[in-house]
């Protein structure tokens, strides 16, 4: 096995683990508990499936509009990420059915730059229309 994809599931079953400690201690993700999430609070992960879209407003971050009452997340890469506010659109791989601080992501187009997620925080509505409107 390679030492990537033992790596990965290292994570994942860190990922999982924390999980069902944090649901345990009540302190789960305000997806996970239905309720809607306080504005700062930091997030590991994103489910995929609660993500409704995507706005790529710089170079390093992403507007991210969830579903439901998960309201608005802003994701940031570790270091600029060529290309992503021109193309605004990139790809990622997962083995999971979440996309996670640490994960990768490419930039589609030209370029096809890779960068790393270092932090996805809850935004306000507003906040995220003030940061859309900078494009």
């Amino acid at each position: 096995m390679s030492q990537r994809f033992i790596r990965r599931l290292i994570q994942t079953g860190c990922a999982i683990a924390m999980a069902a400690t944090l649901a345990v201690s009540g302190h789960a993700p305000a997806f996970a508990k239905g309720n809607v999430p306080e504005i700062g609070e930091v997030d590991q992960c994103i489910p995929l499936t609660r993500i409704k879209r995507t706005k790529a407003v710089d170079n390093r971050t992403i507007v991210v509009e969830m579903r439901g009452q998960d309201g608005w997340r802003k994701m940031e890469t570790a270091s600029r990420c060529i290309g992503l506010r021109i193309e605004d659109s990139f790809s990622y791989s997962t083995s999971l059915t979440q996309l996670c601080k640490g994960d990768i992501i490419r930039v589609l187009g030209t370029g096809g730059a890779s960068c790393g997620l270092s932090q996805i925080t809850v935004i306000s509505e507003d906040d995220a229309k003030v940061l859309m409107k900078k494009k």
